[in-house]
């Protein structure tokens, strides 16, 4: 997989597919295959690892909410807390649940994102993604 301004060549077992980055909403693994989902298309899997996407879309604003899920932040619609159960909510309605080893990093990348697109700091390879971020909802009175 090579990335290739903002976009990422991904093989699959009909061949290779070119991604935009910021079309990715959110990446499931089941063993070895990763279920990449993307925003209005269908769905591309593929046999890699979670952590070889975690290493490429580092630069991204993607973090790793469990141990077969990582996420777009700019996808997330809302956050649902419930005790310490916790899911994060997509723009196509997908609940994924956050582990909760995973919740301080989710939450504190968030916050970072939150308020640099609040405050308009845009700097590095996320600005095409953080444009125009909408705030994600927080249930139950649960703080970021």
């Amino acid at each position: 997989m090579e990335a290739h301004s903002d976009r990422i060549i991904v093989r699959t077992y009909k061949g290779f597919r070119q991604v935009e980055i910021a079309h990715i909403s959110h990446i499931l693994c089941e063993d070895y295959l990763c279920t990449l989902h993307l925003i209005n298309m269908s769905p591309i899997t593929c046999a890699k690892s979670l952590r070889h996407f975690e290493q490429a879309l580092a630069p991204y604003p993607f973090v790793r909410i469990h141990h077969n899920a990582m996420v777009n932040l700019d996808c997330v619609a809302e956050v649902k807390c419930k005790g310490r159960q916790r899911h994060a909510v997509m723009t196509d309605g997908t609940a994924l649940p956050i582990s909760v080893r995973k919740w301080p990093a989710f939450r504190d990348a968030l916050r970072i994102l939150i308020y640099t697109a609040q405050n308009g700091i845009l700097t590095g390879k996320t600005d095409s993604l953080t444009k125009n971020i909408d705030t994600p909802a927080i249930h139950k009175g649960q703080r970021l």
